[in-house]
């Protein structure tokens, strides 16, 4: 009744992951043998990206709490930009796995418990009490503001696959230019194939841009979500 096979969404996450397990732990030696050290090779690609994500995301946003939430926010940012640029990669399998909506609901979900089971007495009680607002307008805004709890994860997912999904639309109707105006003819399809492809180029070089984008969107959002969540009441 099941198919459990593996599709090639699965076999591009497990890629990733084993690609970025290798890449990490190969970072995280070099630390150990070269302490003190300047980095150099991967371990200088790296570092710049990690100090960026913790010292304008992380740092920021959750306060004192950032290191208890930094590991969630890395494997966040680096798995959505590894499956993103590996979508890029053209004759490869063609992966879309980040514009898949399993996917970034799946990682929506993660993202609702850990904001909502770290959330502290102060973010609960003004979702549900509201102290100092007015009786009759608490019956307006609970309402939205439980509905809020439910729809900021779903602007996550939907926001990723969007703009993922809408970029190789694009891409796909560039290389249908070819097939559209060509009409089997040689000259046409001459024409139409070198604008398409100068076209489809453009767009894959954008869509380069929109991969780091799209995963550090959805990384300092988390992270705002979960400072909302942990802030300590201020009086």
């Amino acid at each position: 009744f099941y198919d459990f096979s593996l599709t090639k969404n699965v076999v591009s996450m497990i890629i990733i992951l084993a690609l970025f397990a290798w890449m990490f732990i190969s970072v995280a030696n070099a630390y150990k043998k070269r302490e003190g050290a300047a980095p150099k090779g991967l371990q200088g690609f790296i570092e710049p990206i990690f100090l960026f994500i913790q010292d304008e995301v992380a740092k920021p946003f959750l306060g004192h709490k950032w290191e208890k939430f930094l590991p969630f926010l890395m494997s966040l940012f680096f798995f959505i930009l590894g499956l993103n640029l590996f979508g890029q990669i053209p004759f490869f399998g063609g992966s879309n796995v980040t514009g898949n909506l399993a996917v970034t609901m799946v990682l929506a979900i993660i993202t609702f418990l850990v904001v909502n089971f770290n959330g502290n007495k102060h973010y609960w009680e003004h979702i549900l009490w509201m102290p100092g607002v007015p009786a009759w307008v608490k019956i307006i805004l609970t309402p939205v503001e439980i509905l809020g709890v439910f729809i900021k994860p779903m602007t996550l997912m939907l926001r990723l696959f969007a703009n993922i999904t809408a970029g190789h639309m694009v891409v796909v109707i560039f290389i249908g230019l070819i097939f559209l105006f060509g009409k089997g003819q040689w000259g046409p399809s001459l024409g139409a194939s070198i604008g398409s492809t100068l076209l489809t180029v453009f767009m894959m070089t954008i869509e380069l841009l929109v991969a780091f984008i799209q995963a550090f969107v959805f990384t300092i959002l988390t992270a705002s979500y979960i400072g909302a969540a942990t802030e300590e009441a201020h009086h």
